[in-house]
């Protein structure tokens, strides 16, 4: 079984073209999507046709809870009135967690124990994303069955870990390469690249392949809409993969 994995588009649908124009060419047998979804101040409707035109399986992240119950969240307030009613119905029928491939497969948008808040496999204690000990992410995988493997998004960094003879994958985001946030601790994520991002994961004889693939786009198009949605910083993220100076 080949399972392509992709996260937190954000609403980036030019990054999203890129990245299912690359993998059709892998020919997945399954797309899974994992959530932060349309939040983010370039294409939010477009974005939102596109990912229910995919039919694949997809849960919610922070963003559609947030976006759904009314939070002020600058990404999310931007979203909310370029949606449809059919856009909002069809992320509020969006499960938490999945468990797919007869459940040798769970799939969240943050951790299985902790909710789509909690960082899987990532520490933010010195500012930055890190990876964390094994205690701290075995605690967090807490609920995933008999799962091989469990595919997270939400941090936007891409990892392959084996923990427990458990493959974690975050694939990165689709669509959003830097980040600055406050929960649990102040802390950025800068990529580096500003390729769109996304995984394959192949099952075979010997177990479990991982591959993280990233996407050149045309990154200064949805550069020009995060400036016409008056959002230079993630404009300038989009272009560099790195956050302007504070």
């Amino acid at each position: 079984m080949r399972i392509a994995v992709i996260a937190d588009v954000h609403g980036n649908l030019i990054a999203l073209e890129a990245v299912l124009a690359d993998l059709r060419g892998a020919a997945p047998d399954l797309v899974v999507n994992l959530g932060d979804l349309v939040s983010g101040p370039f294409d939010p409707a477009g974005s939102a046709e596109t990912q229910m035109g995919l039919g694949c399986p997809t849960i919610a992240g922070n963003h559609e809870r947030e976006l759904l119950s009314g939070g002020e969240g600058a990404l999310d307030a931007f979203a909310r009135p370029l949606l449809s009613r059919a856009h909002l119905d069809w992320m509020a029928s969006l499960p938490a967690t999945l468990s797919l491939a007869e459940g040798r497969v769970f799939a969240c948008h943050g951790s299985p124990a902790g909710g789509d808040l909690e960082y899987l496999l990532e520490d933010v204690g010195s500012g930055r994303p890190t990876l964390d000990r094994e205690d701290a992410i075995r605690r967090r995988l807490a609920g995933i069955g008999a799962a091989q493997v469990v595919l997270c998004g939400h941090s936007h960094t891409a990892r392959i870990v084996i923990l427990d003879g458990v493959l974690i994958l975050n694939p990165g985001s689709v669509g959003m390469p830097c980040y600055r946030a406050g929960e649990p601790l102040p802390h950025v994520v800068e990529t580096g690249s500003p390729h769109a991002r996304y995984a394959l994961l192949q099952d075979g004889p010997a177990g479990w392949a991982a591959e993280l693939r990233a996407v050149p786009y045309d990154t200064e198009a949805a550069a020009l809409q995060a400036e016409r949605a008056g959002r230079p910083a993630i404009a300038h993220s989009v272009r560099t993969g790195w956050l302007p100076p504070a």
